[in-house]
C-alpha cells in the first residue's frame, strides 16, 4: 500500500516538470517569430508555435499554414530592421581587455521588439538586432515597463555572458543580465 501511494505522489510531483520543456520549447518559437514584420503573419507563426502545448493537452491542432511559418531551431526570421541595427561582428581586443571586459557598448539605443515578465519579476528582452537577454536571479532591481516594446531604447554594456542593461528614458537604472 505505502509503495502505490508513493507512486502516485510520485507522478503527480512529476507533472509540473513534464511541462516546463513544452512551454519552453512554445516560448522558444514564438521568440523565432520576432522578425516577422508583417502583424497577420506574425500573429499565424505565434499561434503555430504553441503546437507542441496543444498536442500536450490533446487539443486540435493549429492549421499547417500557421505551424509552417515556425523557424525550426537556430533559425529565425531576419527583417531590413534587425540587421540595421546589428553590432559589427566582434574581435579580439587582446587577451587582458577580452580578461577585464569593455566599456564599450555591446548594443546602444536599440529598440525593444518584445519584454515578457516572469512569475518572479524578472524579464526577458528581445531587441530589434534579434538579440536576446534575461535578467539574472540575483538582481534585485524589478523593471516597471508597461508601454510598447518598442517605445524603449536600449543600451547593452558589458563582456562574456554578463551584461548590464540599461534603458534610456531610466537614468540611473541599470539591469544585470544575461544573453541567451
Amino acid at each position: 500500500m505505502r509503495s502505490q501511494l508513493a507512486l502516485i505522489g510520485l507522478a503527480f510531483l512529476t507533472q509540473a516538470a513534464v511541462a516546463e520543456p513544452t512551454r519552453d520549447e512554445v516560448m522558444s518559437g514564438a521568440a523565432r517569430c520576432a522578425g516577422i514584420a508583417d502583424n497577420r503573419t506574425w500573429l499565424d507563426c505565434f499561434y503555430g508555435s504553441a503546437q507542441p502545448m496543444r498536442t500536450l493537452l490533446g487539443l486540435s491542432p493549429a492549421p499547417p499554414g500557421q505551424i509552417k511559418l515556425v523557424p525550426p531551431p537556430g533559425a529565425a526570421y531576419v527583417s531590413p530592421e534587425t540587421t540595421r541595427y546589428a553590432p559589427p561582428p566582434a574581435k579580439s581586443r587582446g587577451f587582458l581587455a577580452d580578461v577585464l571586459g569593455s566599456s564599450k557598448p555591446v548594443a546602444s539605443d536599440v529598440p525593444m521588439t518584445a519584454y515578457k515578465f516572469g512569475r518572479d519579476g524578472k524579464f526577458t528582452v528581445i531587441l530589434k538586432n534579434g538579440q536576446s537577454y534575461r535578467q539574472e536571479e540575483s538582481d534585485l532591481v524589478f523593471a516597471k515597463w508597461n508601454r510598447p516594446a518598442s517605445t524603449y531604447l536600449v543600451t547593452i554594456v558589458g563582456a562574456s555572458d554578463n551584461f548590464v542593461l540599461k534603458v534610456k528614458d531610466e537614468p540611473g537604472t541599470v539591469f544585470h543580465v544575461r544573453r541567451m
